[in-house]
């Protein structure tokens, strides 16, 4: 399986991901040909012990001072961490375990510990922002969290990390599940921990973390360009006792028209949608390299109600007073069913707003009278 792309002077990697189907796969041990729903409940029992793992290491590792250690880099002893999710939580001791009685191999735990090392990496950003979110916390008998002031918000962004790039609704999102912990138990949380459950490994099957020992990914010999061939190591019962209880499984799936044949392959991810087995499948292509300055040409696009998308090619003209041209023929894209979802979404947004209008209405009228309702009420 190719990993690189050669490159040429003036080109750059790019790393894109598209999504495939796989209907059947023929088990190498027992040469049995394995439909979609057979295929489907293997992969879904190799999930079931990832996701289990997963959260194992999740649910012990789910607490503040962990979440610090993780996220600074480095380990007790001030050695740099790896970038690999897996090798970092290995590192610091973290390990998942096997449950017991059941033989997994360790490719696989490798990978229930990268997926787990990538959510706990990924809480740490979220607990900056509950964090901000908790030291700004308005006080005071008018204080009302879900109605800052312009005061009240700056100094939220202030306690934020690169608060003026972080979106409102993520700010007010936040706000709102505060809020909501405080109506049920009558107190702030102590940080992102008490306030979220641990998570798991979403429920798929991250096949990068491993090596060729679990899988390998490669095109078709007859036909390079609109297939590609898996092989992956599947358990055969949902509690694999042996290595015998783990036969090597052969995937045929095509290729989406999106991956061109010189892309170089990456190792998929396995998840299941609607009882059949999708692969997310990563790969990387050369394209030219990205230029600051210098473009005279350019693609625009207008969203409207009527046609959702008109775009043309614009063209700067130079001289002294520089201008610019377009060649007059428009491309329209006008998908019927598209627009009629969105005109049903527009008008249910329009009644939400009104909704919204009059419940501030109603606040404001009960806050004038001396009474505070409950805002989230």
């Amino acid at each position: 399986m190719r990993r690189k792309v050669e490159l040429g002077e003036g080109q750059a990697a790019r790393v894109a991901c598209a999504s495939a189907s796989a209907f059947r796969g023929l088990d190498t041990v027992t040469g049995e040909v394995l439909g979609a729903d057979v295929l489907a409940g293997r992969v879904g029992w190799l999930t079931a012990l990832v996701e289990s793992m997963c959260t194992s290491v999740t649910g012990t590792r789910w607490n503040r001072p962990d979440l610090a250690q993780l996220a600074c880099g480095r380990d007790r002893s001030g050695q740099r961490l790896p970038s690999n999710a897996w090798m970092a939580l290995r590192m610091l001791g973290w390990a998942a375990t096997v449950p017991e009685g059941l033989y997994v191999p360790d490719r696989v735990r490798r990978v229930a510990e990268e997926q787990a090392g990538r959510a706990l990496r990924s809480a740490w950003w979220r607990t900056q922002i509950t964090d901000a979110v908790l030291a700004t916390w308005p006080t005071g008998p008018d204080a009302d969290p879900m109605r800052r002031t312009a005061g009240e918000w700056e100094a939220l962004r202030a306690a934020c990390p690169d608060g003026q790039g972080v979106a409102a609704s993520i700010l007010r999102a936040r706000t709102r599940q505060v809020a909501a912990f405080h109506t049920t138990h009558g107190r702030l949380p102590a940080g992102l921990c008490e306030l979220e459950a641990a998570p798991g490994g979403g429920r798929q099957v991250v096949l990068a973390a491993a090596d060729k020992q679990l899988a390998t990914l490669a095109r078709c010999e007859d036909d390079p360009a609109r297939y590609a061939v898996l092989t992956v190591r599947l358990p055969v019962r949902p509690d694999p006792r042996t290595r015998g209880d783990w036969h090597s499984v052969v995937i045929r799936f095509r290729l989406p028209p999106t991956i061109p044949v010189t892309a170089a392959l990456h190792a998929p991810t396995l998840r299941l949608r609607g009882g059949r087995l999708r692969l997310d499948v990563a790969h990387t292509t050369a394209v030219p390299t990205t230029r600051r300055d210098g473009h005279v040409r350019a693609v625009a696009f207008d969203y409207g109600l009527n046609t959702l998308l008109t775009g043309g090619t614009l063209t700067l003209a130079g001289g002294t007073q520089p201008t610019v041209h377009t060649n007059g023929q428009p491309v329209f894209f006008r998908p019927d069913g598209v627009l009629a979802k969105a005109d049903r979404l527009r008008v249910l947004a329009e009644q939400l707003w009104a909704k919204a209008a009059h419940l501030r209405s109603l606040t404001d009228g009960h806050t004038a009278s001396g009474l505070r309702p409950d805002p989230l009420t």
